[in-house]
């Protein structure tokens, strides 16, 4: 009796498990009771009724493990889908971690402040750059001059006031650059990236949006309201060194100076310049060219256009960023794009031009352009 209730328990858990050999367990069963009295198969039956309860309550263990493990997979699915990666594949995923690595890695957002409901980032290579040149200014009094211990640290106030002044101004309208593009695309329905913000690193500002929904027209409206914000700024320090003395007069014609060289700066059609996204609009916007026949030709303007720029600021000594860097740096700037316009080069090449978020929401349909519905990653606004 003791080995038909071990058989009866074996062919139980066998039944409700559903291992291979459930058909041959349940025939093994039945002949087994066929042969047995009926006070057997009673006992047998009883051994059998006992050991359910065990097994239904394992299988009721393992079925909530399983709805676990699909729910958890419904909430990553959901999460991808959340982030614009389309939870439909790892490499996505793991290229939006290495994304966001870089960000961290390179621009080292770790100081920020707010202007309204946007979070603005400094780079911690800006104050790098702030405390090198405040240094070699420094270095550079004491070595020419004969400085005692009371002019040194009066030279020292002098130049920390004279940088600190120089960096507010020139990141101050560098920012409200990035605010005017930030205006505009929330007028349209889009919206700032709300972990990255704007950030203010060594090479000026930088606005990540999300213009999803917007037409062909609306951002080109988000991409001129940068460039164009520096007229108004430009008029208003050109009237200010009229009407004041002496340095301030001064400061105010160069502040004017600096505003009329971004003025016509960003309009280099130099990728990822605002430049390049105007002339990438401007074509799209004709309704009769492709996607990748506008990249194309982006690029192509891109790398005639940087390698141009690279010449004349090294030969000419025709310089921007002599304006608030004191150096002529425009070669680095001028290397940027050419690094940057080699990566949609890539893309192009490689026919993933649309993974790019400047050509990756717009599709040819019936000679019109229209932009998905589904979100994307934000977009870099110089």
């Amino acid at each position: 009796m003791h080995d038909v209730g071990e058989d009866g328990e074996e062919n139980a858990a066998r039944s409700l498990l559903g291992d291979g050999a459930h058909g041959r367990s349940n025939a093994s069963s039945s002949s087994s009771m066929k042969d047995l009295g009926d006070d057997e198969r009673a006992e047998a039956s009883n051994a059998h009724v006992a050991v359910t309860p065990i097994v239904e309550d394992g299988l009721e263990l393992a079925m909530d493990d399983v709805v676990a493990l699909r729910m958890r997979d419904d909430a990553g699915s959901a999460s991808d889908v959340e982030r614009g990666d389309g939870g439909d594949g790892e490499d996505e995923v793991e290229g939006s971690f290495a994304r966001e690595d870089a960000y961290e890695r390179w621009l080292a957002p770790k100081f920020w402040f707010t202007v309204g409901d946007v979070n603005v980032f400094v780079s911690t290579w800006t104050l790098y750059l702030w405390m090198l040149i405040y240094t070699l200014l420094i270095l550079i009094s004491a070595a020419v001059f004969e400085l005692t211990i009371a002019r040194f640290i009066l030279t020292s106030m002098i130049w920390f006031l004279f940088l600190s002044v120089m960096f507010t101004c020139g990141y101050g309208t560098m920012l409200a650059h990035e605010l005017a593009h930030v205006v505009m695309c929330k007028r349209f329905g889009g919206r700032v990236d709300e972990d990255k913000g704007i950030l203010l690193w060594p090479f000026g500002a930088l606005a990540f949006l999300h213009l999803d929904g917007l037409t062909l027209s609306q951002e080109l409206v988000v991409t001129l309201a940068g460039p164009l914000s520096h007229a108004p700024m430009l008029v208003a320090w050109y009237v200010l060194s009229k009407v004041t003395p002496g340095i301030i007069a001064e400061f105010s014609r160069w502040m004017a100076g600096l505003n009329a060289m971004f003025l016509c700066w960003h309009f280099l059609p130099c990728y990822p310049m605002d430049g390049s996204r105007v002339l990438a609009c401007a074509l799209l916007l004709t309704k009769k060219i492709r996607v990748e026949a506008a990249a194309w030709l982006v690029v192509i303007v891109s790398y005639a256009t940087s390698i141009a720029y690279i010449v004349i600021s090294l030969r000419y000594d025709v310089s921007i960023t002599q304006y608030f860097a004191l150096e002529n740096l425009d070669w680095i700037l001028g290397s940027m794009c050419v690094v940057a316009t080699s990566h949609l080069l890539w893309l192009l090449r490689n026919d993933r031009v649309r993974d790019h978020p400047t050509f990756s929401r717009y599709e040819v349909v019936y000679d019109a352009y229209h932009a998905f519905e589904e979100a994307s990653r934000p977009e870099v606004f110089l």
